[in-house]
């Protein structure tokens, strides 16, 4: 009956400006909870869980730590959620790729540089902003939408999966890197 969003992404990557982001799906969702993978580091989990505590107590309880996982168990973690969250600042770049590989929606609100807008860039290339948000009012109105609305989740799914092709078919970034090491290796011989 809970609605899972989840956020598999090193504890690192979770600046506090993320937390009220969070605390704002929990909010307008009573039925949700925040699934993040613990990694590595108890200490880590420790100290993010107290931060949640101070900023966001009246929702941390509905952020629980599940143990990070690998290969068909992890997939299974992604196409158990319902929608995975993309964290502020450093957003996922793996893990993008990998839901959109199952067709899992991935909610990004773009930053200003380079590594918060790797989703944006995926999306992009899609052609496919209706995950995109534009701000953090939309960014979780957008998550809780497609948590909450299974209706328009499986259309959202669905949609990502025909475009999603242009991803993981595509020789354009293969043949740039090729072209870029070629040129690296000419002008080391000479």
């Amino acid at each position: 009956e809970q609605h899972v969003y989840l956020c598999p992404q090193q504890l690192g990557k979770f600046h506090p400006d993320f937390d009220p982001l969070l605390a704002g799906i929990l909010r307008q969702d009573p039925q949700g909870v925040v699934a993040v993978t613990e990694g590595r580091s108890a200490r880590v989990a420790a100290l993010l869980r107290q931060r949640w505590q101070t900023t966001i107590p009246d929702v941390e309880s509905r952020i629980i730590f599940v143990h990070s996982l690998r290969g068909d168990d992890y997939a299974s973690l992604i196409l158990s959620s319902d929608v995975l969250l993309d964290p502020l600042h450093f957003g996922g770049v793996n893990t993008t790729y990998d839901a959109l590989s199952l067709g899992k929606a991935v909610v990004t609100l773009p930053g200003q540089f380079q590594r918060g807008r790797f989703t944006l860039g995926c999306y992009r290339r899609m052609n496919y902003p209706e995950c995109v948000a534009s701000d953090a009012e939309n960014y979780a109105r957008l998550a809780v939408k497609l948590a909450s609305d299974s209706e328009y989740r499986n259309q959202v799914e669905s949609e990502i999966m025909g475009p999603s092709v242009t991803l993981f078919e595509d020789d354009l970034a293969v043949d740039e890197h090729h072209r870029c090491f070629m040129q690296l290796i000419d002008v080391a011989r000479a």
